[in-house]
């Protein structure tokens, strides 16, 4: 079982702060080698969806942004699953809590992403599609998509 928190960067504790840059930094950058800033002025405006198991281990993380604070429409961003909780299915369940939470903020509107590119048939398997890509961000091919209403 998965216990979902979900909150805004001022009701984050510190504790939860540190965890999720720490994670940040151990996927997107040591783990896919990849140095880039990954604090880049977005987590104040963003919601934290955070996944721990019963015992509190960290296990999967996302931000959604609202609309106009990335893209027209709410963004879905900083997709991870600890290497730890990997193979289990739980970036399927991240992604619905995810959209299941951005549609109680914002409605049913459409959702934007930027998947890497060897994540792309996954996100095509949560019902996004390609709008445009592939194309490189910080070293790695990406595509940008879009999940319909």
């Amino acid at each position: 079982m998965v216990d979902w928190t979900f909150e805004s960067f001022e009701s984050l504790s510190c504790a939860d702060l540190y965890d999720i840059l720490r994670q940040r930094q151990d996927v997107f950058v040591l783990e896919q080698k990849c140095f880039y800033p990954d604090i880049d002025g977005k987590d104040h405006l963003a919601r934290h969806l955070i996944g721990r198991a019963e015992d509190g281990t960290f296990l999967a993380y996302l931000r959604i942004l609202g609309p106009g604070d990335y893209y027209d429409e709410p963004a879905l961003g900083r997709v991870l699953v600890t290497p730890e909780a990997r193979g289990r299915g739980l970036a399927r369940k991240l992604m619905e809590e995810g959209h299941t939470r951005a549609q109680a903020l914002y409605g049913d509107v459409p959702i934007r992403l930027n998947a890497q590119a060897y994540l792309k048939d996954f996100y095509l398997s949560v019902g996004y599609e390609i709008i445009r890509g592939p194309y490189d961000e910080d070293g790695i091919p990406h595509y940008e998509m879009l999940k319909a209403a």
